[in-house]
């Protein structure tokens, strides 16, 4: 039982890891750009990052299992460059949490960045910085806050998704199988003691995830 729960919790953290790496990946670059430039299509870029939060999670399941099946162009493409599908893999299921959470993310990044004084970055680019060298010394550090939070809302959101996960990636024990989608058998079987033992892990993972992040963001004060 215990080796079977170390892997509930591996498969879980392992997903929400990837997913807030996916995540923050296309974040970044986004928030950054709605933040600091302006341009046209600006409202549809906004409309499109906020969708997944106004969507039933199982609908962002279903989309990604058709985007995936090999019967569909991305899911054709990967088929005949793998000779396997993504449907029904936890890579699957840390796509479609990274989709969950992405309006999430992103509003904290956004967040984050409008504490930067324009001033500064006008006056970095007046002597010569490259935007790079602007981001890196400049934006990140003064939106470090909320930065370290989109992170967290962000994992903390993937490491409890459900809808989305179960439709794309499925329940299979040992290989699919998180904590979520285990907590959700043992309430289909009336598993008391077992939905007790697995939630008790879900708390214990989602306040060490608050503890870290408290915990550095006194360190980098």
């Amino acid at each position: 039982m215990l080796s079977e729960d170390i892997v509930l919790i591996y498969n879980s953290v392992r997903g929400a890891v990837f997913s807030t790496i996916i995540a923050t990946i296309i974040a970044l670059p986004i928030s950054y750009i709605l933040v600091f430039k302006n341009f046209k299509a600006k409202f549809i870029v906004e409309f499109f990052t906020i969708l997944p939060l106004g969507l039933p999670p199982v609908i962002t399941g279903y989309a990604l299992l058709i985007i995936f099946s090999p019967n569909y162009f991305l899911g054709s493409i990967i088929y005949d460059l793998t000779g396997s599908t993504i449907a029904f893999t936890w890579v699957a299921g840390s796509i479609a949490a990274s989709i969950v959470s992405f309006p999430l993310i992103i509003r904290s990044f956004q967040l984050g960045f409008t504490n930067v004084d324009k001033n500064i970055i006008d006056s970095a680019e007046s002597l010569g910085m490259s935007n790079k060298l602007i981001f890196t010394k400049i934006i990140l550090p003064i939106s470090k806050r909320g930065i370290y939070a989109g992170l967290l809302i962000c994992f903390a959101r993937s490491i409890s998704e459900f809808g989305a996960t179960i439709v794309v990636a499925g329940n299979m024990p040992g290989e699919t199988q998180n904590l979520s989608t285990a907590i959700y058998s043992s309430i289909s079987s009336l598993n008391t003691n077992e939905i007790i033992r697995l939630s008790s892990y879900s708390i214990l993972l989602a306040i060490l995830s608050i503890s870290i992040h408290n915990y550095l963001l006194r360190k980098l004060k």
